[in-house]
């Protein structure tokens, strides 16, 4: 494992991400996060012992994805922008996986996980509506949860992503 390449995700999606209008940004990245809990019941599937953890971890990325869509959910008028950038950033996502085995793709997941969360939390820093806060703040700790959970059922020793 030691010679596994992590992504660094926000610099591979910053070009979709950016394409879209910064009032629609919540609402995509909860759309990033359902391909998140699809890939995750995809995994489950293959993997026999690790598919009940990695059933829980699609159930907390569409959890993610209810409640920021909730929070903040695409501007109708930024709809076809926002499917543009969907389709390059799961394309890029799918990269970031292509040629590795099952164990890897979830290590890999989880370190993304651990950046996703930076965003949640840079939402949070940008707000000074309370609720507002505190929900980016529980989105960012439900990704660092399956991260978690990953490291724990793979025994892969946690590094910073940060």
């Amino acid at each position: 494992m030691s010679d596994l390449e992590i992504p660094n995700f926000p610099m591979l999606l910053m070009e979709p991400l950016i394409s879209v209008p910064e009032e629609s940004r919540v609402g995509f990245l909860a759309r990033l996060e359902r391909s998140a809990a699809d890939r995750y019941r995809e995994w489950a599937a293959e993997s026999g012992d690790l598919a009940e953890g990695l059933i829980a971890c699609a159930d907390r990325e569409d959890e993610i994805a209810n409640r920021a869509e909730k929070l903040v959910p695409v501007w109708p008028e930024h709809e076809e922008i926002v499917v543009e950038a969907l389709a390059k950033a799961r394309a890029l996502y799918a990269g970031a996986f292509e040629g590795h085995p099952l164990r890897d793709k979830i290590i890999i997941q989880a370190h993304a996980e651990r950046q996703g969360s930076l965003a949640w939390l840079g939402f949070a820093s940008q707000t000074d509506d309370a609720a507002m806060k505190q929900e980016f703040l529980t989105l960012a700790g439900l990704e660092v949860a399956s991260a978690e959970h990953i490291d724990e059922a793979l025994g892969v020793q946690t590094t910073s992503d940060a």
